[in-house]
């Protein structure tokens, strides 16, 4: 017998349990949700909980994300290319906080420096006390940011956040060297 596993739209234990129903398939695997919260096969925003978030919050991954960073440096071996994979993921766990604070996105943009990095934390626990953030209410923002609206009956044309984002990408594309079309190598963050 081959085991068959399942890829792809999981984003909570409860699509965990449907998808498994539904195909009848040995296990699921996951890569864009489970990159914005690594704790997604945990009972968190899911029916049972009021689809509240009961585990670790955004903030609380990036910060154990930083940890493990500087216990093992991604430029030590592996694939990991330094700081740039340390970007990637700071902007996936918190992407819901860079699209309302862009001055906190610009950093995160900027760090090229595991300082640069903890700043970014800094900031966005800033943030969450000014604003009385709660960790319960936090749902997935990066790997849904192109599904979210259409599912709950979006009409009438594109989505403005859409826009809005895919404006931001390409002023972003735009701001890159040429050069760095297959990998930063103008910035100085010793990645190459």
């Amino acid at each position: 017998r081959v085991p068959v596993l399942c890829n792809g739209s999981i984003s909570n234990m409860d699509e965990v349990r449907q998808c498994l129903l539904e195909t009848g398939a040995d296990g699921i695997m996951s890569s864009e949700g489970i990159l914005e919260y690594p704790p997604l096969f945990t009972e968190t925003n899911v029916e049972s909980t009021n689809y509240e978030r009961t585990g670790p919050g955004r903030l609380q991954m990036a910060e154990d994300y930083l940890e493990l960073c500087e216990q093992y440096p991604p430029d030590d071996g592996g694939q990991g290319s330094g700081m740039k994979c340390i970007r990637a993921h700071l902007h996936r766990f918190l992407h819901a906080d860079l699209q309302r604070h862009t001055e906190v996105r610009d950093c995160v943009v900027k760090a090229f420096s595991m300082e640069e990095a903890w700043d970014v934390v800094k900031m966005v626990r800033e943030v969450y006390e000014k604003i009385g953030h709660e960790i319960s209410k936090e749902q997935l923002s990066w790997y849904v940011r192109h599904r979210r609206e259409w599912e709950e009956g979006w009409e009438g044309g594109e989505n403005p956040e859409f826009v809005e984002e895919k404006k931001d990408a390409i002023e972003e594309e735009e701001e890159c060297c040429a050069c760095d079309l297959f990998g930063e190598v103008c910035a100085d963050d010793g990645d190459y």
